[in-house]
């Protein structure tokens, strides 16, 4: 029972480790090799019950027990290494010949125990276990852990190596490191369990090795995963802010224009049109209009062709009509029009609004005109500064391109002009960059984002009439319509030219899939087969490279 008290231990410390990683939390990991590293954690605790039970069944002598549970404790070791093996090679991300070794290495090994495993029930040639519950080793089985051995030390080796010919910043050596450390733990323990078969070795082995990962690698993975997601978290709430602010700075404007000062207020007898002056200030009354009057309507459009500033003056004799206004108030309760006027020789914004109300029992019109320059600028200033955060909020900060935001908004426009049947024609054209991850590892992240913005002016040299999108790190998206759609095979011609100079000169190498909408209810669509074109592209591409 003191075998399975290191086994529990090392279950209850993975599990709480990486809880996040094994639930999948809001979709913790996303790409390629976390997810391999998932799969590896989920035969790590497979090997942890099976080596649990293996001293508990040891312990209270049930030999038939012990030999299944032995049997696959042998299989969950081998597709622990396989899955490491496969980890390794996936985060180093070199697309070689002696990647794929290692990789046909791990798998061959998980296929040969669990041959031998089932060769064993009927032929023992990995172990045997007596009738007394006693476990002995035979020749094959320090074969295949010496396999396992050989394979863990080569990784090892192989994490050292493309460090040391990677000029990678500090941090992704360190990850490194700590990957050539975890491939020697695991082969040094498990060299010492060939010889003390009845010890927890390897377990303990599993437990340091995992901490020593999810401290130094999947630590740092997620901060850096972290603070992206930050970022555009930031950017999205700058915007939102931005259009909260404005909303609010409108509806403030608007109240404050209901009790802001009049410059003249006018009670109208609607059946006759006579009216006479509530009130009125000093700057209004500069005017010299009359205090009172029996004809309202046409008086005031009289008196507006030497007030109303020339551009709005057609606006204000269009609206500005009995008919007009009683209107809008009926339908309403309220008019409203605002106008610019010239005051102290320069135009000035007012408004004028008008009301029904009865006194004593008769229906009279109020209508008002409030000095409403200074909310009309305000409303405009805030829309330039809202389309500016908008703009902000829609361009990618490294190449100076529309971003992903801008993309999902050009999706949702054109799903509208589907939707009402009166969308032109279309197509969406995906790139993705070749060898990235190979510059950043390499010449570091600043080289990297040298090597994105060069491939962002090469797509935006051959599709200058159309808009250009950086949906991902390395991923460019392209809406061509108009000109660019009536030679879109022309301009793909062109991006296979660059590509075949660039397979020649070591140049820039852009994957490239376009795909035409076709009756298509949405975008998305159109998007998901240029991203398959793409991808197909991308092997092509990758084929003629070696």
């Amino acid at each position: 029972m003191y075998y399975s008290a290191i086994g529990i231990l090392a279950l209850m410390i993975l599990l709480i480790e990486n809880q996040d990683i094994i639930l999948n939390r809001s979709g913790a990991f996303d790409n390629r090799a976390w997810k391999v590293y998932r799969k590896f954690l989920f035969s790590v605790m497979i090997y942890y019950v099976t080596d649990i039970f293996w001293g508990i069944i040891e312990a209270r002598k049930l030999s038939c027990l012990l030999f299944v549970d032995t049997s696959f404790y042998f299989i969950a070791m081998a597709v622990g290494v396989f899955y490491w093996t496969r980890y390794v090679v996936v985060y180093l991300g070199e697309d070689e010949l002696y990647n794929k070794f290692l990789s046909a290495g791990g798998s061959i090994i998980a296929v040969a125990v669990t041959i031998l495993s089932a060769v064993n029930i009927f032929v023992p040639v990995l172990f045997t276990v007596d009738h007394e519950c006693v476990y002995k080793a035979l020749p094959a089985r320090y074969v295949i852990l010496a396999a396992q051995i050989f394979v863990l030390y080569v990784i090892s080796v192989h994490a050292i190596i493309s460090m040391l010919r990677k000029k990678a910043p500090e941090d992704i050596r360190k990850r490194q490191r700590t990957l050539a450390f975890f491939g020697l733990i695991m082969a040094t323990f498990l060299t010492i369990q060939i010889w003390f078969p009845y010890l927890p070795v390897y377990s303990i082995a599993y437990m340091l090795g995992t901490c020593l990962l999810r401290a130094i690698v999947i630590g740092d993975e997620k901060e850096e995963y972290r603070k992206k997601l930050a970022e555009a978290i930031r950017v999205d709430e700058e915007r939102r802010l931005a259009e909260k602010m404005h909303d609010e700075e409108v509806a403030y404007g608007r109240i404050n224009a209901l009790a802001g000062t009049f410059l003249a207020v006018y009670v109208v007898d609607p059946e006759t049109d006579k009216f006479r002056v509530f009130s009125s200030n000093e700057s209004f009354d500069a005017y010299d209009l009359a205090k009172e009057g029996e004809d309202f309507f046409n008086e005031t459009v009289r008196k507006g062709e030497s007030i109303v500033y020339p551009e709005d003056l057609e606006k204000f004799r269009s609206r500005f009509t009995k008919e007009h206004i009683l209107n809008e108030v009926e339908n309403s309760d309220r008019f409203a029009m605002t106008y610019r006027i010239v005051m102290g020789g320069r135009p000035v914004y007012v408004q004028t609004r008008a009301a029904m109300v009865e006194e004593n029992e008769v229906k009279r019109l109020i209508v008002g005109i409030s000095d409403y320059d200074l909310i009309v600028r305000q409303e405009k200033d805030n829309e330039r500064r809202l389309a500016q955060a908008q703009n902000l909020a829609n361009i990618d900060a490294l190449t100076g391109v529309k971003n992903k935001h801008a993309y999902l908004d050009e999706e949702a426009h054109l799903d509208k002009l589907i939707a009402e049947k009166v969308v032109p024609d279309f197509a969406v054209v995906i790139f993705d960059l070749n060898d990235l991850k190979s510059v950043n590892d390499t010449e570091g992240h600043n080289a990297g984002d040298k090597y994105i913005c060069d491939a962002c002016k090469i797509i935006c040299d051959i599709f200058k009439k159309s808009p250009v999108f950086r949906v991902g790190g390395d991923e460019f998206a392209v809406v061509a319509t108009g000109e660019d759609f009536a030679h879109i095979d022309e301009l793909l011609d062109r991006m296979k030219e660059h590509n075949e100079e660039a397979l020649n000169d070591g140049g820039i190498v852009i994957a490239c899939g376009m795909s035409k909408h076709y009756k298509d209810e949405k975008t998305a669509l159109v998007f998901e087969r240029a991203d398959h074109n793409m991808y197909e592209n991308k092997t092509a591409l990758k084929e003629l490279k070696k």
